[in-house]
């Protein structure tokens, strides 16, 4: 055997592990998980928020799984990292999100501090991106509600503006003198001021007091005091349910014996937990796609028996084994919904690259989701809209357990 003829199983070895080589490496691309990366509350006092979402989200990734996946790859959710509702904590996930080039799509984090914390970063990197639950307009609409949405971000929250028409058009009616409170983040302060201008619209005069407390505060009496001083005959509160709860038990003490009406934070379980039976009597509103008494339709019902599957009828669930509580639908549906457009956005586009899906999802109508229908476009990036929006009130239920009914409008 001469040396050519000896070199040729060398050379056939060699351009074999060659073709094997390029075959390893076109493989998992062809097997490559679509991948969704979030940030939110999982564990601390905020977690119905986080943990929420994140359950909404897999049970929407096993919704598309079954069905095949999407551009028929599997998706998973790759990174759910914990921010505990902390800004800070927040810029920290994101930005490991961010630096993990192989996640597609982004679900945000809850609330507005850690949301505006990282929503400059989110739209920089340009990355497909919807916000469940941070009501601040600017988060969507940082150029003002009358110019575009920023291209790359979607939202299924009860945006300010939205929540401040539905409060504003509930109690200017009703009500004469009225006083609002609201925490002092981003949210807090554009709802109140959106509030304020919604009831001077509407009544021509200003409310009598508007008052700021920090998140997590223990004692409100000073704030609740001057609202009680200026003659107030009804308490708008906009903040989350925990801070809320310490609102009721204070005006208790003070003998502030007013109607006390509430953005959706009234309607958490840290509210209905915190103030216990003084719960009764308050009103709130919130989306009402899981109105008590009333069964879910459509995807709604099938968000609900797939959670209930799968988590059973737990916390997030609620008290009714009937059906889910009405936050449910600002935790796991919003989640759900988050999910499942950022979804339809990488099927409509017929790919993963970032430009494609952000062109999909602005054009994105028509695509019905538990919460509502997306009809999206360049200036109109939200899901949810005025009408979608009902008001709650606690009562005592058949057993003398707390419950919400919707209110008469």
């Amino acid at each position: 055997m001469n040396a050519q003829t000896r070199s040729r199983p060398v050379l056939t070895a060699l351009a074999a592990a060659a073709v094997a080589a390029a075959m390893s490496t076109a493989l998992p691309a062809l097997a490559q998980t679509v991948k969704i990366g979030t940030t939110g509350a999982l564990t601390g006092p905020y977690n119905e928020f986080g943990e929420g979402v994140r359950r909404g989200a897999l049970l929407a990734i096993e919704r598309w799984n079954a069905k095949g996946g999407v551009l028929g790859r599997q998706i998973e959710l790759a990174m759910a990292l914990d921010d505990q509702l902390v800004p800070d904590r927040a810029v920290q996930n994101l930005r490991r999100i961010l630096d993990t080039p192989d996640i597609d799509v982004i679900i945000g984090p809850g609330g507005s501090g850690p949301t505006l914390a990282v929503i400059d970063m989110a739209t920089v990197d340009g990355r497909p991106y919807c916000n469940p639950q941070a009501q601040t307009p600017s988060i969507v609409y940082p150029d003002g509600l009358d110019k575009p949405a920023r291209k790359n971000v979607i939202s299924t929250a009860i945006q300010n503006d939205v929540e401040a028409k539905a409060l504003g058009n509930y109690v200017a009616p009703r009500f004469k003198k009225i006083g609002i409170m609201h925490e002092s983040t981003g949210y807090g302060v554009s709802g109140a001021q959106l509030l304020s201008a919604q009831v001077e619209q509407a009544t021509k005069g200003k409310p009598v007091a508007v008052e700021a407390y920090n998140q997590r505060a223990q004692d409100m009496t000073a704030q609740i005091s001057r609202v009680q001083r200026a003659g107030a005959d009804v308490l708008v509160v906009i903040g989350l349910g925990a801070d809320m709860a310490v609102v009721r038990r204070n005006m208790l003490r003070l003998g502030f014996d007013v109607p006390l009406i509430t953005s959706g934070g009234g309607i958490s379980l840290p509210y209905k937990e915190g103030a216990g039976e003084l719960a009764v009597g308050t009103r709130a509103t919130m989306v009402g796609t899981y109105t008590p008494g009333t069964a879910p339709k459509g995807i709604a019902k099938d968000l609900s028996d797939a959670y209930a599957a799968k988590f059973g009828k737990d916390r997030w669930w609620g008290d009714d084994p009937t059906s889910p509580q009405v936050y449910f639908a600002l935790t796991v549906g919003a989640g759900f919904d988050c999910a499942s457009m950022l979804l339809e956005g990488v099927r409509r586009a017929g790919a993963t690259d970032k430009a494609k899906v952000v062109d999909a999802l602005n054009g994105l109508t028509g695509y019905a989701v538990s919460n509502g229908t997306a009809n999206f476009s360049p200036t109109q990036h939200n899901l949810l809209t005025p009408e979608q929006i009902a008001v709650f009130e606690y009562v005592k239920g058949e057993k003398g357990q707390v419950a919400l009914r919707l209110t008469k409008q």
